[in-house]
């Protein structure tokens, strides 16, 4: 998947992401960004020391990420999506 499926901007303390192809906005608290963030080529048991956090919450955090579609099984670790990062301009008169 290309950085031109998904669209991303951080709002506040959370990420919005835009899945073009099926036109749905994807939401990620600080929990599941923070994941998301760690899906850099780790297996389950890297991420869960990494995000000190282990058990049945990084296992469901996971499976939602893996069905949204922003991050996929590559062999043996969890890799993120490209994603294209987009900003609000503060300027409200373009």
């Amino acid at each position: 998947m290309s950085g031109d499926r998904f669209l991303a901007m951080a709002l506040d303390d959370e990420v919005i992401m835009l899945d073009i192809a099926q036109a749905r906005l994807i939401q990620l608290d600080p929990w599941t960004w923070q994941v998301w963030e760690a899906c850099d080529g780790r297996t389950t048991e890297e991420l869960a020391a990494a995000i000190s956090r282990r058990g049945k919450r990084l296992q469901e955090t996971l499976r939602t990420l893996a069905e949204a579609g922003i991050i996929r099984l590559d062999g043996h670790g969890w890799s993120r999506v490209e994603v294209r990062w987009v900003a609000i301009s503060a300027d409200r008169s373009r």
